[in-house]
């Protein structure tokens, strides 16, 4: 089993470093995956103990007119049978011409390693609709590739995710627009060979739980994202919890902004905010960026799987990662 996880953890590392020299990203972004994984990894969905519905709300650069916002209603839940299911659906105005509306559905399978790890397989299916305001101030009015008024169109890809996991950790990577179709945007019968393909993606991403002492417990966590054509994104996170209610956190994303969080649970909600303060140029045109979340943790009944990533099970066993 050592040498399973550990063959993993190398391909995982080959296979990063094979495809950093990478495209803008197409996704919307968020400052704490950390409080929704599933948003990142299909492969998380019915692997926790409760069944997490979560809406949250990003403005990017606060005060700018026309700035980026983004909403997402998510939930997962786990289903007999070590079968999960999740589903999300969003609204992304990237701030200019275009916006997109998606919902993703999909579901999981997870296999036992041993009586401490878990390895999850996630698949889903992703559809979007694109809008594009043509209506621009361009330098090229008579480009082909312009239709002048709203433009829109529906796509479909696929996100893949795998996920091993305990208790006190996880790992894994995930892979979103699959299939790279096309977006079907800006298309034009005069112009050969412009799709506007949604690019594929890589993302890898794990968290380590430590705990100090009986209330207070550190959670360090990293997300690095790449593409195809791009260089590697990296968000790093450091989040201190006190008596599993409270927490606070200090994160920065390369190339991008230092962040910051605090948040809580209480009973069977969940709230958390991030602020980011902006360290590219963008803080000319605004230095903020406030992010906000709310989960509602539906209890599962004991007839849904047992094994979770923080199933009562592991915790007995208070098993510490080697």
């Amino acid at each position: 089993m050592r040498n399973f996880k550990l063959t993993l953890f190398l391909a995982t590392a080959a296979f990063f470093t094979a495809t950093v020299d990478a495209d803008a990203q197409q996704l919307f972004r968020r400052s704490q995956f950390m409080t929704n994984p599933f948003l990142s990894n299909p492969a998380i969905a019915g692997t926790l103990p409760e069944t997490p519905i979560t809406m949250s709300y990003r403005n990017q650069w606060t005060g700018f007119d026309g700035a980026p916002e983004t909403m997402t209603l998510s939930g997962h839940t786990a289903l007999p049978n070590r079968v999960g299911v999740g589903g999300l659906v969003y609204s992304d105005d990237t701030g200019g011409a275009i916006k997109r509306t998606g919902i993703e559905l999909g579901g999981s399978y997870t296999i036992d390693l041993n009586n401490y790890d878990a390895v999850s397989f996630g698949l889903s299916l992703m559809a979007n609709q694109w809008s594009f305001d043509n209506n621009l101030d361009v330098w090229d009015v008579e480009d082909p590739a312009l239709q002048y008024g709203m433009e829109q169109s529906i796509s479909l890809d696929a996100h893949f995710g795998l996920m091993v996991f305990s208790e006190a950790y996880a790992f894994g990577f995930a892979i979103p627009h699959l299939i790279q179709s096309s977006s079907g945007l800006g298309t034009s019968t005069l112009v050969s060979g412009l799709d506007n393909t949604q690019v594929r993606h890589f993302r890898f991403m794990g968290h380590y739980k430590y705990q100090v002492s009986r209330d207070v417990r550190l959670e360090p966590s990293a997300l690095v994202r790449v593409t195809e054509r791009t260089p590697a994104q990296l968000d790093v996170y450091l989040r201190g919890w006190y008596a599993d209610m409270a927490w606070v956190s200090l994160g920065f994303r390369t190339n991008d902004a230092l962040i910051l969080g605090v948040g809580g649970e209480y009973g069977p909600f969940g709230l958390s905010y991030a602020y980011d303060v902006t360290s590219t140029a963008a803080r000319y045109l605004s230095p903020h960026t406030h992010e906000v979340s709310l989960t509602y943790f539906v209890p599962r009944s004991s007839g849904f799987r047992s094994n979770s990533m923080n199933s009562s099970r592991i915790l007995e066993r208070k098993r510490i990662v080697k």
